[in-house]
């Protein structure tokens, strides 16, 4: 979720990449669910190089 900042700290220092933020419609929404959710993606290249440091 948009709102999650820690979450969002923890994926970013994992060297995951913010793609988007995005709206759903759920069933039983909850709290912070009306400012969006995110998608971070991890590219192959990324993941090598960090395999590799």
């Amino acid at each position: 979720m948009t709102v999650n900042a820690g979450s969002r700290r923890v994926m970013e220092k994992c060297g995951l990449r913010f793609v988007r933020t995005f709206f759903e419609d759920w069933p039983h929404p909850i709290e912070g669910s009306d400012q969006g959710d995110v998608e971070y993606e991890l590219l192959r290249a990324g993941w090598e190089a960090a395999r590799r440091t």
